[in-house]
């Protein structure tokens, strides 16, 4: 019954001018986790990113040499102690659905898209089912439908979606079922589909590069092929030659010494064997002055990258209704009232498109490191939020995995209120919050301490639509600071007693001492230091009694 639908599609292309795209099961792309789970009665619960790994979906022996993906029934949310996943007597209570798949964004827009493959062996049990698939979303992930094919036990499978212009294309596989007690026999059981890699092809994409000015970049790829493979770097679609600051040019990593202003762009690399020929995603290199780089957000006045107007750029990712604006745009016709930015000409808008919105980023980090965070908003008086209990705010959250926060800290809420109208307020993160969504409870502070078991820090940008309505709010120069411990050398220097430490950019430091470490005191010496990614020394006359230092970070 397959076939006839096919060769109707087929006909189609070719009376209405349309193109195909069939992809294949290659480990070589970027396959991504998300886990979806329901009620036992099938209704929605929540869903969350999740990696490979704990989807229990797996290429086999590995990335470089896979000859099949193997995807098992989940055990991960298995806790007969928590009754919101299980009951007591360790029953289900909750329906999952992984989703293991490759997002091609908007780039397979306006094509029939094919997915094929091989189904090696289904030993699924009752209750659970695997499917093929491929999902169609609009701007901001709305989603708009799919086509799914069941996977049974040795036989190929082709799915086929018509994807318009404009919308964005995951296709993978989802596996829907009871979660399922570890070491059980059905938590062995899976489904296993036959790799068909492309020749050659890219294990590990080059990823993006922030320096500063002056130092050293360096880009890499991982490949795989039947044949021993040649690189070739480029940038500005021209091949690169090895020679002044660059080296590696035909090898798997480009290396760019004492990095310029006019290195800021955009490099990708070719791979060849004797079976075809792959490029590389474009890597972007942005150099930037020791401020910009303290900074631990990328691209945090969303200027870089932005090949289509109406679209958050990388690596920042908007969730429901956010758009990029520039300083072309008006905020509400007919005002005819051009959009404000505090940094560059772009700005995020924030829009109702469900009961939350925003944009959000993360960055790595660790147990025990210090940040700060902000950003600037604006409200225009052309377009408010229509309802008090319409709020925006700046958060940032301290997560592992992809389970709730562990911690988070918020902003002070923006509502409608005249005096926040037309005026660009800068919004810090300091308000603790009680445990709920977050595993913990925080208390109000300037400097947020990552508690124990962080792994990265999201910086979110959140508008609420509560009460419903319209209005929207305008986000920039958004800044995720780590605060960096100082160590101090201390050295005798033409009779003077001199300090010296590196410093972070964009940071201030004051010189402290006491005479007495029982004093309950420090007393500044001298006022405060601007940091700029240098080494930064003051020297000081001795005296008589001995004396306790300490470089402070502001």
């Amino acid at each position: 019954m397959l076939l006839p639908a096919l060769c109707l599609a087929l006909m189609g292309f070719v009376a209405a001018g349309w193109s195909q795209i069939t992809v294949k099961v290659d480990s070589t792309k970027a396959w991504s986790g998300w886990m979806n789970w329901f009620d036992t009665n099938g209704t929605y619960v929540g869903g969350n990113a999740w990696g490979t790994n704990e989807l229990r979906a797996n290429f086999q022996p590995d990335l470089v040499t896979p000859t099949r993906v193997v995807l098992r029934i989940n055990t991960n949310t298995y806790n007969p102690a928590d009754p919101y996943w299980n009951q007591p007597d360790g029953t289900p209570n909750k329906l999952l659905e992984a989703n293991f798949y490759v997002d091609v964004g908007t780039t397979f827009g306006g094509n029939d898209v094919f997915f094929t493959g091989t189904v090696e062996s289904n030993s699924l049990p009752a209750g659970w089912t695997c499917v093929a698939i491929i999902k169609q979303f609009g701007s901001g992930y709305v989603f708009r439908g799919d086509s799914r094919e069941d996977l049974f036990d040795g036989t190929p499978f082709t799915v086929a979606r018509y994807i318009p212009p404009g919308d964005i294309c995951q296709y993978g596989f989802l596996l829907y079922g009871p979660n399922t007690a570890p070491n059980s026999p059905a938590a062995l059981e899976g489904v296993s589909v036959l790799v068909d890699n492309a020749d050659p092809g890219i294990i590990t994409e080059p990823s993006d590069q922030r320096v500063v000015f002056g130092d050293t970049a360096r880009f890499s790829v991982v490949a795989s092929g039947s044949s021993a493979l040649s690189y070739q770097w480029q940038r500005y679609d021209t091949n690169l030659v090895n020679g002044g600051r660059f080296s590696g040019a035909t090898s798997a990593t480009l290396t760019i010494n004492n990095a310029q202003a006019e290195d800021a762009t955009s490099y990708k690399v070719t791979v060849t064997g004797t079976a075809g020929v792959v490029d590389s995603r474009a890597a972007r290199l942005r150099v930037l002055t020791p401020a910009q780089f303290a900074n631990a957000l990328d691209n945090p006045s969303f200027e870089l990258d932005v090949v289509t107007p109406t679209t958050v750029p990388e690596p920042w990712i908007n969730f429901s209704g956010s758009g990029l604006q520039s300083t072309n745009n008006f905020y509400a016709w007919p005002s005819e009232d051009n959009v404000r930015t505090v940094e560059g000409t772009n700005v995020v808008q924030i829009y109702n498109a469900g009961e939350w919105n925003g944009i959000f980023q993360d960055v790595p980090a660790s147990p025990g490191e210090i940040f700060t965070g902000e950003c600037w908003l604006w409200q225009s008086s052309f377009d408010p939020l229509t309802a008090p209990v319409n709020e925006a705010f700046v958060e940032v959250q301290f997560r592992a995995g992809n389970d709730n926060p562990i911690a988070i800290y918020h902003s002070r809420y923006v509502t409608n209120a005249p005096e926040l109208l037309d005026t660009w307020l800068l919004l810090q993160a300091t308000n603790g919050v009680a445990a709920g969504y977050a595993q913990t409870t925080t208390t109000n502070a300037q400097y947020l301490v990552a508690p124990p078991g962080t792994e990265f820090a999201r910086f979110q940008v959140t508008l609420h639509y509560l009460g419903g309505g319209s209005g929207s709010v305008y986000v920039d120069a958004a800044r995720l600071m780590k605060k960096l411990p100082v160590t101090v050398d201390i050295t005798v220097n033409g009779g003077q007693i001199q300090l010296a430490w590196l410093s972070q950019g964009d940071t201030d430091y004051q010189v402290v001492y006491k005479d007495d470490l029982n004093s309950p005191t420090w007393t500044p010496l001298g006022g405060l230091i601007r940091g700029d990614g240098s080494v930064k020394s003051v020297l000081y006359a001795p005296t008589d009694a001995r004396r306790y230092y300490q470089v402070l970070t502001r």
